[in-house]
């Protein structure tokens, strides 16, 4: 008799592997992209955010930093898109124009008391012009012409027209002196009062229609017209 081992007849069973497409080969997934439009928003916001915050600091409104702002915004919408499409372009331009009027938003609301600020203290003369409405508020003005002031105030004929004129070259004389002897910390005081009456004068929207120069249209043209290319040619 043959005592020769034979094969067991029981089969292992297949090994199945889960996961796997296409005769089994596993794919390496593919990540996914940002939505342009959303991409574009929070570029358009990081960039408006950091002209004000330019603005701010150096007291000075750059304007070609627009054209900046609307290629940011293209190039954001470009590069999340996942394909070509006729719609980037007019996308990336209405978020690029949304953006910098939000940069000159936040310049009004927290720059622009700045810009103001840097603007006046470069003019002796309008320096001099805040100390002398500083001075009569406070009354601190010699006491002779503190008292003539009073006078004055109380009776309007008391004075003739040549001690008017006097008077007035010893007020003006004063305030020029007072502010070319003054420290800076005294001069950003008096100008900073003087800058926040002026803007409350003028509100809001007031402020807002005074910093669109033609300049900033011009620049605006230029940023929405490259955002809109950027973003159209990918």
């Amino acid at each position: 008799m043959d005592e020769t081992p034979r094969p067991s007849s029981s089969r292992l069973n297949p090994v199945k592997v889960y996961g796997g497409g296409g005769g089994g080969a596993s794919r390496a997934s593919t990540p996914a992209k940002a939505s342009p439009l959303l991409n574009g928003i929070l570029v358009g916001i990081v960039a408006a955010v950091a002209w004000a915050v330019i603005v701010y600091v150096t007291g000075y409104e750059i304007a070609w930093v627009a054209w900046g702002v609307g290629a940011l915004v293209g190039l954001a919408v470009a590069k999340s898109s996942h394909e070509p499409n006729a719609s980037l372009g007019p996308t990336a331009a209405a978020l690029a124009a949304g953006s910098l009027i939000l940069a000159k938003v936040l310049i009004v609301e927290f720059a622009a008391p700045s810009m103001l600020r840097q603007e006046l203290l470069k003019n002796p003369e309008t320096t001099a012009a805040m100390f002398l409405v500083d001075m009569r508020m406070h009354k601190s003005f010699s006491p002779d012409v503190q008292a003539t002031i009073e006078q004055l105030d109380t009776r309007a004929g008391s004075l003739s027209e040549e001690q008017r004129f006097e008077l007035q070259q010893h007020v003006q004389s004063e305030a020029l002196a007072r502010s070319r002897a003054a420290t800076p910390a005294e001069r950003q005081r008096v100008v900073g009062v003087s800058v926040d009456s002026i803007l409350e004068a003028m509100g809001f929207f007031g402020v807002l229609k005074s910093v669109f120069t033609l300049r900033d249209f011009i620049w605006l043209g230029l940023a929405i017209s490259s955002a809109f290319k950027v973003a159209q040619r990918g």
